[in-house]
């Protein structure tokens, strides 16, 4: 069986700074690579309990998401997986179903464990049950200015959004989206209207406010603005794949035809699986990038001797980009 004396002799280094690699503490970059090669060479799996009787504190990483059941949850967990597995920890995954309260539980839990750490895309004011030795990395919504934040440039999309329809020729835009319009959404919306305002084209923004029923919200608001057999606007703008679906469902049930009369460009493209193509114009978040750098982030409040959140960080934007599917035209 492989052990810590075999890692320590291919990685060129002493049997402590091995040690001190796997139980979190900072070593040099140089050591450390050294020995990230050698664990993966030689299949090395430490000893996870007594990995926590050393550091008081497990090789699990809890992740809290609002949902599980969409293409960009699926692929943001199995990206995250993955990736701390090559690290050499593993994921619980929590499922909070958009519900403050569910997600204040999994933290408790986490506390009660001793986690590694949390990646959370939190809803909940959480700042005060998150105790000053458990590092946290929080996506899209800030949940304190000494844990990082990593964020995709939700603006920048909606400009790109309104900039590639109306570059494609669509003269009429509208932003959909369903109440509540949260942090990320609302910068989405905003990149999508100061693009238009700014090059003085026409911009509608219309929000379904029935929660349970708003597939009926936007059935009605497209009937509303058809004349004879032609709907009024012919861009469209969703700040979800999810809500851009719907939207185009309903206006092919109206007989009109998408992209040839009017096209539509969502938000997220991601995958459910590696092959599949991409139906929906979208706008693409950078997934594999995301969870890259929130274990990274991770690893970076485990490397801290005194892990007080005495360090202040500033978020983290990555880029966005286009990705062209079957409800845009495309360029001649």
């Amino acid at each position: 069986m492989v052990n810590m004396n075999d890692v320590s002799r291919l990685a060129g280094v002493s049997r402590g700074t091995v040690s001190n690699y796997i139980n979190g503490l900072k070593v040099r970059s140089a050591a450390q690579m050294r020995i990230e090669k050698a664990i993966k060479e030689l299949n090395y799996v430490p000893n996870a309990a007594a990995r926590t009787l050393k550091t008081n504190r497990s090789n699990y990483v809890v992740l809290i998401i609002p949902m599980v059941n969409t293409p960009f949850f699926s692929e943001l967990s199995y990206r995250m997986q993955l990736i701390l597995k090559e690290n050499g920890y593993k994921m619980i995954l929590c499922n909070s179903n958009n519900r403050p309260q569910e997600e204040i539980e999994y933290i408790q839990m986490a506390k009660k464990q001793k986690v590694a750490g949390i990646i959370t895309m939190s809803y909940a004011d959480i700042r005060k049950l998150v105790p000053p030795d458990i590092p946290l990395v929080a996506l899209e919504n800030k949940v304190a200015d000494f844990f990082p934040l990593i964020i995709s440039d939700n603006y920048r999309g909606g400009i790109l959004a309104a900039e590639k329809l109306h570059t494609l020729g669509a003269k009429r835009l509208l932003f959909i989206s369903r109440a509540p319009v949260k942090n990320v959404s609302l910068a989405r919306e905003k990149g999508f209207k100061d693009y238009c305002m700014k090059n003085d084209i026409e911009c509608t923004c219309f929000v379904a406010e029935n929660k349970v029923t708003f597939v009926d919200d936007f059935h009605d608001f497209i009937k509303a603005n058809m004349t004879e057999k032609k709907f009024r606007y012919d861009g469209v703008f969703s700040d979800s794949d999810e809500y851009a679906s719907d939207f185009w469902y309903l206006l092919l049930r109206q007989k009109i035809a998408v992209p040839e009369e009017v096209q539509i460009i969502g938000f997220d493209a991601a995958r459910v699986y590696p092959r599949q193509k991409i139906a929906i114009s979208s706008i693409r978040q950078p997934v594999a990038e995301i969870a890259k750098q929130a274990v990274k982030g991770l690893k970076g409040q485990l490397a801290e001797a005194d892990n007080s959140h005495k360090k202040l960080y500033q978020p983290l934007v990555l880029p966005v980009s286009f990705i062209q599917g079957q409800t845009t035209k495309e360029l001649k």
